[in-house]
């Protein structure tokens, strides 16, 4: 796996949340393999004649 370092300029006093906003990126990226593979076994366990938005809709 490789490694990239990023040097950019951000205002006063966002360092912190500009970071997190960065790690939670690639956090996602080192994981998203594992992510879709998850979402693949799941596809297809609910048995519905419902659309995903209804789905949704029926949460809230």
């Amino acid at each position: 796996m490789g490694e990239v370092t990023i040097k950019v300029s951000v205002p006063d006093n966002a360092e912190k949340a500009f970071r997190k906003a960065v790690e939670e990126t690639a956090k996602f990226f080192n994981e998203r393999d594992r992510f879709f593979e998850l979402m693949n076994e799941l596809k297809g366990v609910i048995k519905t004649d419902k659309s995903w938005m209804e789905l949704k809709r029926d949460l809230v």
